[in-house]
């Protein structure tokens, strides 16, 4: 062979098919392992996303079996919450007997106060004021609290009557409105 050729077809014969080969194993495997990287990135994503839509399902299904308490509960928001409850305490005062439990007041104000003044939801305030036994009293409250809730309490000033079977109750409810 040449002497002149020799050193041509060891360059291109041998080195630069070797070379070209590690070049190309060698980008092989850097892309590859940014394949399975960017695979596996996407699978997580997608096994989330499955998480995710099933617990989306779960909850639209348990919203969708509240959808008649969601009705009712706005539909209260759509009375005028100081009728109801002066109404409420009128029927629930024919159950008792007047010394037993009696409304002697009622003042709704339409200022926000209390925990209502800190929010930016519309309420009122309603201020009752009532004579009755501890039991008519509990008795009261815990149904009114039941049929309304969207009455909350801001505050209970409780004082011994004259007699003393008997508590003054002066209560101030913020009652939130739509």
């Amino acid at each position: 062979m040449n002497p002149y050729y020799k050193e041509s077809v060891f360059v291109f014969g041998l080195v630069a098919p070797v070379l070209f080969v590690v070049v190309g194993l060698g980008m092989g495997l850097h892309f590859r392992g940014k394949l399975e990287s960017t695979y596996e990135a996407r699978r997580n994503h997608h096994r989330t996303y499955k998480t995710v839509e099933k617990e989306r399902g779960a909850l639209e299904e348990k919203v969708q079996s509240q959808a008649p308490h969601m009705h009712r509960w706005m539909s209260l928001f759509e009375q005028p919450a100081a009728t109801s409850v002066n109404t409420f305490f009128r029927e629930f005062q024919k159950e008792f007997d007047a010394t037993h439990f009696q409304q002697t007041a009622f003042r709704p104000t339409s200022t926000a106060g209390g925990i209502g003044g800190a929010s930016k939801q519309p309420s009122i305030q309603l201020n009752f004021a009532f004579r009755g036994t501890f039991r008519a009293l509990q008795t009261a409250f815990l149904e009114l609290e039941t049929r309304m809730p969207q009455l909350q309490v801001d505050s209970i000033k409780l004082s011994r009557a004259s007699n003393q079977n008997v508590l003054n109750a002066n209560v101030v409810y913020t009652t939130w409105q739509k």
